[in-house]
């Protein structure tokens, strides 16, 4: 397969994501406004923790396996080995696992929040259902469909999310309602991926396999480093408001949550080209092929920058008016919401650089976020203190940074690749421009005009892509703006 079969792929992939990212956005900011402003701001806190512990304890769970089983599929491949054998393997280790951890949080969540109560047994289904759904879905990605993971990610599991709530609060269930939509949210999401997965794979070829025990012990051994740097990610995007909520009180880590929704937006274009992206390096690293690699990285790190970009500056000028959309209480949130939003640019941007050197360098990812979480431990206890929730955003942004900063390190000293070069400069430059726009758009037309503000950011936003496309294109990227505009090779010969 050419090299612009893979980027052909990996954003066509990115194509089809964006499908799904929509409708998640959509079921998502309706959430977001009933729950501020029906179940309040202290609810949406006890949502944000339950939901961190919850996703960081599955995490663990997973074992790595969200993407070194994409290595571990390729290498099979190489080598004429059956595939489902594996993917048994990795689903009755994860979830077995999974299991064992639920019970112990089940016995630690009065401990965490005492206010759960009876809910916790509900709970005991939740980790085990995410670890579920991310072995499952990497096992689908592995033969580069997406497709459920739209379904699921996209449709299933926020409009579930929103479904619930709305009957929780038609039905009066308010205290803890939206801890049980969540949960509910969660079961609705591993549905949807088994299905995929059947339907992928078929059940007479899973059902058929006999599971090899010892296969199954060592698997961890192997996929330990990954395991260590994927828990080592969630744990950044989760532990903060924890440690948060140790100075401020659910109010608090209520408006914080609130903030960490909004900048999730931007923070997913990453997420976009993901999904395509790392099959498509495990199987280069398999057939050793780093020039293929370091080109497929270049060209999408700037473009997750780019993009990233634009729908940054917009929210960083009118974020304290996006906050109020959820309810008056949130608007003061704004310096916050900016401050995360720069730390998750920085981060999407180059978070990609971190697959080649789990497969190429696996020590390495983890030590880097190790680092970073000591880092942000210190730093968001510290500014927490005497800043609250604006403190938590500093203290993220300044570990995101020094993970990027190790990243970029890392992939040029051991694979000598420099993802950042004088390209970036330009587009920058223009986003700039688009922030002072927007900046005194926002002076000039005063708060009583949002759909001017509106129009206006429409409109400077579709300025921006204009003058990257007449001025910030390079030869890479029209290349791969060719591939990703002609028909693949099979539906040439099949027209």
């Amino acid at each position: 397969m050419s090299g612009l079969a893979d980027i052909r792929d990996i954003f066509r992939g990115a194509l089809s994501s964006l499908f799904g990212f929509g409708g998640r956005i959509v079921a998502r900011a309706v959430l977001m406004v009933i729950a501020g402003r029906w179940f309040g701001m202290a609810e949406v806190g006890v949502l944000g923790q339950v939901a961190a512990i919850t996703e960081m304890v599955a995490a663990f769970g997973v074992l790595g396996l969200k993407r070194s089983l994409l290595d571990m599929l390729s290498e099979d491949s190489e080598h004429g080995r059956v595939v489902e054998k594996r993917i048994v393997e990795a689903l009755l280790l994860s979830t077995g696992v999974g299991f064992l951890l639920s019970l112990i949080l089940f016995w630690l969540w009065p401990v965490f929040i005492p206010a759960l109560g009876t809910l916790r047994w509900l709970l005991l289904l939740a980790v085990p259902s995410i670890i579920f759904t991310e072995v499952a879905l990497s096992a689908i990605k592995y033969k580069r469909i997406i497709r459920w993971d739209v379904a699921s990610r996209g449709f299933t599991e926020p409009w579930g999310f929103l479904l619930f709530t709305l009957v929780l609060l038609w039905t009066g269930h308010i205290h803890n309602g939206l801890v049980v939509a969540y949960t509910g949210s969660v079961l609705v999401s591993v549905l949807t991926v088994a299905v995929g997965l059947v339907k992928t794979y078929g059940i007479p070829p899973l059902l058929q396999v006999r599971p090899s025990l010892r296969s199954i012990i060592a698997m961890p051994r192997r996929s330990l480093p990954t395991g260590l740097t994927d828990l080592g990610v969630m744990m950044l995007r989760r532990i903060d408001i924890l440690i948060l909520g140790l100075f401020v009180p659910d109010s608090g880590t209520g408006l914080y949550y609130m903030v960490q929704q909004l900048a999730t937006i931007p923070q997913k274009i990453n997420a976009l080209f993901e999904p395509m992206m790392s099959p498509v390096i495990a199987r280069l690293h398999n057939q050793f092929k780093p020039e293929r690699i370091k080109a497929n990285l270049i060209g999408i790190c700037r473009w997750v920058f780019i993009l990233q970009l634009g729908m940054s500056v917009p929210m960083i000028v009118f974020g304290d008016k996006l906050l109020g959309l959820f309810g008056p209480e949130f608007a003061i949130g704004g310096l916050c919401l900016a401050i995360v939003l720069v730390a998750e640019l920085i981060d999407g941007s180059f978070i990609t650089c971190e697959t080649p050197l789990l497969f190429t360098n696996p020590k390495v990812p983890p030590i880097i976020i190790v680092i970073g979480l000591c880092i942000e431990v210190v730093s968001v206890a510290v500014f927490s203190k005497y800043f609250g929730v604006t403190g938590a955003a500093m203290g993220f942004l300044i570990a995101l940074s020094s993970i990027s900063i190790g990243r970029l390190w890392a992939l040029s000293h051991y694979l000598h690749i420099n993802v950042i070069n004088r390209d970036y400069i330009l587009p920058a430059c223009l986003a700039s421009g688009l922030g002072v726009f927007l900046y005194a758009l926002r002076v000039f037309l005063g708060p009583d005009h949002a759909i001017l503000a509106g129009v206006g950011t429409l409109l400077g936003l579709t300025a921006f892509l204009y003058l990257i496309k007449s001025t910030a294109m390079t030869k890479s990227d029209r290349i791969i703006l060719r591939a990703f505009t002609q028909r693949s090779p099979k539906k040439r010969r099949a027209a």
